[in-house]
Order: C-alpha cells, then sequence, then structure tokens
C-alpha cells in the first residue's frame, strides 16, 4: 500500500523524478547531516535534487552511535565518499548559538571522519533567520 501525502498538501514539484524511480545510491556518492529543525532543506541548501544525497537528521547534527552506524551503511554499502555536515542559525538543540552549533557540527565531522577515514568531510552552516 502506498503512502498518501493527500491531507498534508503537495510536497513534490512535478518535474521531480518519482523516488521509485531514483537509483538506491545516491548519484553526488554524498551524505549530508543536519538537523531535524523544519526550516532546514538540505537539497537546496547545498543546490542538490533528490536522489543526490543520503540525507540524516538528528537533533544540532551531532555525532551519535547512529549516526557513524548508518553512515558506515552508506560508505559501504550506497557507495558514499563525501559528506557534508550542515548545521544552521538559531538552533534549538544547540541553545540557540551560532558558535556553539558551529562547534558542534565541527566535532560531529571530526569524529566521523576518525571512525571512517575514507569519508571526505565538510562543515558549513545554513542562516534560516
Amino acid at each position: 500500500m502506498a503512502f498518501n501525502w493527500e491531507p498534508y498538501g503537495r510536497t513534490r514539484n512535478d518535474d521531480e523524478p518519482a523516488p521509485g524511480g531514483l537509483p538506491r545510491k545516491p548519484a553526488r556518492h554524498l551524505a549530508v547531516l543536519t538537523c531535524i529543525d523544519c526550516r532546514v532543506d538540505p537539497l537546496a541548501a547545498l543546490g542538490l535534487r533528490l536522489g543526490d544525497a543520503v540525507v540524516l537528521r538528528n537533533a544540532g547534527a551531532q555525532w551519535s552511535d547512529d549516526m557513524e552506524r548508518s553512515l558506515r551503511i552508506a560508505h559501504d554499502n550506497l557507495g558514499v565518499t563525501d559528506l557534508h555536515v550542515l548545521a544552521h542559525t538559531d538552533c534549538a538543540a544547540n541553545g540557540g548559538d551560532d558558535d556553539v552549533a558551529r562547534t558542534v557540527a565541527d566535532r560531529a565531522a571530526a569524529r566521523l571522519h576518525a571512525a571512517i577515514p575514507a569519508l571526505r568531510v565538510q562543515v558549513s552552516m545554513v542562516d534560516v533567520r
């Protein structure tokens, strides 16, 4: 049974491919770790489209065991070679302090690169104000 998003309104543009028509592996060999904040659209922020990247979310774009596990699977099974940690301004998980959000993202990037040295890692922040 297919899920119907109709009660929430249209979420895909007509020019976007249907998810079922995309390959399992991300086209850009990229994973993005970002925050759960609904104001953050990681694909738009990085100039990507559906199917370009694996997107992982948690509160504050932080390192955690489950993020490491998911990235290992993405690296080993989906061909992910690059990780982009995308933090944001006004992050509730980081007390709304932009400097703390950046530091947390930098730490996540360092820990994930140490855990999976083959990953090329970069960090950026998006302004949601």
